[in-house]
């Protein structure tokens, strides 16, 4: 992937700018694609965009399935779907809930927490990256306006 800046090929606004939504899929995308390189390189093998999504989105203590697919924005099938693969590639594992005999928790394994470390510093130096090519002024005003109050999607009817 290119340069931020390389908006070609990318939907347009009425009056020329790009579109918001494809930018921050492309930002994302920086910030995933910086991740999965980092871990690779140590020799992890690499977890898909969705898998590293779920797993961001665990609790130390555990969390059940449908709570992790609401927090996701996804159908609980889907993942149920990521977990299997998570728990199939050792960085997850599956308890019993103490709390409710019908649920289970999903909680990390040693090398699922090795992967978390790992990735919380390759974000951290791709956020010192940015700093350093956009100065620290633009990267608080972004930080600012995506931890916003957006509202809802949609107005209300």
């Amino acid at each position: 992937m290119g340069g931020m800046s390389e908006s070609s090929g990318t939907a347009m606004t009425y009056d020329g700018k790009p579109l918001l939504g494809p930018l921050l899929r492309q930002a994302f995308r920086w910030f995933a694609d910086a991740t999965i390189a980092d871990l690779e390189a140590k020799g992890m093998p690499p977890l898909s965009i969705t898998q590293m999504d779920i797993f961001t989105k665990l609790d130390p203590g555990g969390i059940t399935i449908s709570e992790l697919a609401r927090r996701s924005g996804v159908a609980r099938q889907s993942a149920h779907q990521a977990v299997g693969e998570l728990v199939k590639a050792g960085v997850l594992r599956i308890e019993p809930d103490p709390s409710s005999t019908r649920s289970k928790l999903v909680l990390p394994t040693e090398a699922g927490l090795e992967r978390l470390r790992i990735a919380r510093r390759t974000l951290a130096e791709a956020e010192r990256r940015l700093v350093d090519r956009l100065g620290e002024d633009v990267v608080d005003q972004l930080r600012a306006a995506l931890d916003a109050d957006w509202g809802p999607p949609h107005p209300a009817v």
